[in-house]
């Protein structure tokens, strides 16, 4: 039995006065653990003994929308959301997202979220974003349908990045647009030097690939220089959803950028068991018809548009010495 389920079985009730509320008779009460005997334990003393035994205690979870559909996601240990204090990191983010896709999350190191909250230069190098794509978040997705998409990936992968590259400098020069007007200076990002490899995941409920991509930026006509991105793209079919897993790390970090969307993938199905509802969807006939090939490219896009944040530490640099 694994050894977390031992230990909570050990309590015998749990007491939650004062847990969701600030008002009452038991305003300010603690959560407190009854054991057999009738000793009373904080749980801080829990936590400390998970601790201890080196159980590692979850980072927390956010809960996304893909259509009417609410999704756990939980946080991979030491990733925090990026927020609007987060400057200018997040207005980065918000400018560069494929048309076709909503974007749910962005992480960031919290070494590097505490960094930008105190003002100081960072240098970004894991990321990580969710996504999903407008045209099939109201469709609820088989395991039939999503063996199909993996198929057409398996066998279309290349034209759909030969496709995906031809559609790229429109895209970016929109972001490049609204990121200019938002900080007023003339300011370019530019992906290029894309290096596509093979399928590296492929099971019943994920597929995953990764490349290098290579991403320069100028500011008011002044090259500020290249940095090359390693980048994972997972795909995930989560209760009857379809989810895009995009992790990015440094150029010598691609095992990383391979290791963690696998793992992460792992714990987002975990957290999300099929309701009733949701098994029925999962399990019936292939009944409708999607043009699997596009939502595939515009998965792709996805990952490429978000590789830009990897750079804007470039930008960060020279804001602060004017």
């Amino acid at each position: 039995m694994n050894f977390l389920v031992i230990v909570i079985r050990s309590f015998s009730t749990v007491s939650t006065q004062g847990r969701h509320s600030d008002s009452g008779p038991n305003a300010g009460n603690k959560t407190k653990i009854h054991r057999n005997g009738g000793g009373v334990y904080d749980l801080k003393l829990i936590f400390i003994f998970f601790l201890i035994q080196g159980v590692s205690l979850s980072a927390g979870a956010v809960e996304v929308k893909v259509g009417e559909r609410l999704i756990n996601v939980p946080l991979p240990d030491g990733f925090v959301e990026l927020t609007p204090k987060m400057s200018p990191y997040y207005e980065m983010m918000r400018a560069y997202i494929a048309p076709s896709n909503v974007r749910h999350l962005t992480l960031i190191t919290e070494d590097k979220a505490e960094a930008l909250l105190r003002g100081d230069d960072v240098q970004f190098d894991r990321y990580i974003n969710v996504e999903s794509e407008k045209g099939i978040s109201a469709t609820s997705v088989s395991s039939d349908q999503f063996t199909k998409l993996r198929s057409i990936i398996r066998n279309q992968i290349d034209d759909m990045y030969a496709n995906v590259e031809k559609q790229l400098p429109e895209l970016v020069n929109k972001g490049n647009k609204t990121i200019s007007a938002e900080f007023a200076a003339d300011i370019a990002f530019e992906l290029g030097g894309l290096v596509t490899l093979p399928i590296h995941l492929d099971t019943d409920n994920a597929i995953a690939n990764s490349m290098f991509m290579t991403v320069g930026v100028t500011v008011d006509d002044e090259d500020l220089g290249t940095n090359v991105v390693a980048a994972t793209t997972l795909i995930l079919h989560v209760k009857d959803k379809v989810i895009f897993l995009y992790v990015y790390g440094s150029k010598s970090e691609l095992d990383w950028t391979r290791d963690a969307a696998a793992t992460w993938a792992t714990d987002i199905v975990a957290a999300n068991p099929l309701s009733t509802d949701e098994k029925r969807a999962v399990d019936k006939s292939d009944s409708f018809g999607v043009n699997w090939s596009k939502v595939l490219e515009k998965a792709l896009i996805g990952a490429l548009v978000g590789g830009v944040i990897g750079s804007v530490s470039f930008f960060f640099r020279r804001r602060k010495k004017e």
